[in-house]
């Protein structure tokens, strides 16, 4: 089979990791260490109509479809991106019930969309880790960097106690394979569970919970 090399590097996003080193089965691009803490988060999708970016950080713990442009054409928006103060990576959806090969991909992407980030700047780009099911934990964490501050959601996190477990597993998991500095937890997080975990955790309400306060 004939391709055009530069065709496909660009469809699949193979430039954006060709100086990347790999971790694991999958070939999780390693992301870089980040030390800053994340204040004033906006979603991605309020980026772009920003009116200052001033001490400004941006996340992507909102639908997939609201930042799946940013796979699709990556170097528009991480130059809108570099504006702002920092921000979380990527969080393409890995739910329990998805199709392994899906969770993996959508993994795979994250890691990617970061390590462009990561690369083409030299703004605080803070790694987000996601995982699906225990069976997930074998893989999820590859490329992320040990000794770095580390985001997580747990949006859906308390729909039942399968979903509640999952989360505490991965999240034990996480710490004693990364050793983070510091968890951001975007979405609720019980003040008790905070004693379980041998790090600092800083808690940022969603958009979700601030509407239902309001």
């Amino acid at each position: 089979m004939h391709f055009d090399k530069l065709k496909v590097y660009d469809n699949f996003k193979w430039k954006y990791i060709v100086n990347a080193t790999f971790e694991g089965d999958y070939d999780m691009p390693v992301l870089r260490p980040v030390y800053e803490i994340p204040r004033n988060l906006i979603p991605f999708d309020a980026t772009i109509s920003a009116k200052s970016t001033e001490n400004k950080w941006f996340h992507f713990y909102e639908d997939d479809y609201r930042f799946e442009r940013i796979w699709n054409n990556p170097n528009r928006y991480i130059e809108i991106l570099n504006r702002f103060e920092g921000g979380i990576g990527p969080d393409f959806s890995m739910y329990l019930d998805m199709p392994r090969s899906q969770q993996i991909w959508n993994c795979w992407r994250n890691r990617v969309i970061t390590y462009a980030m990561q690369s083409q700047s030299y703004k605080p780009f803070i790694p987000n880790a996601g995982w699906g099911d225990n069976e997930s934990l074998s893989w999820a964490f590859d490329g992320l960097p040990e000794y770095s501050v580390l985001s997580i959601t747990t949006q859906g996190c308390f729909d039942d106690y399968i979903c509640k477990q999952s989360l505490l597993n991965g999240l034990h998991e996480l710490v004693r394979r990364k050793h983070p500095l510091a968890i951001c937890v975007y979405g609720l997080f019980p003040e008790e569970w905070k004693e379980r975990f041998p790090v600092p955790i800083i808690t940022y309400k969603s958009f979700s919970e601030e509407k239902w306060r309001a």
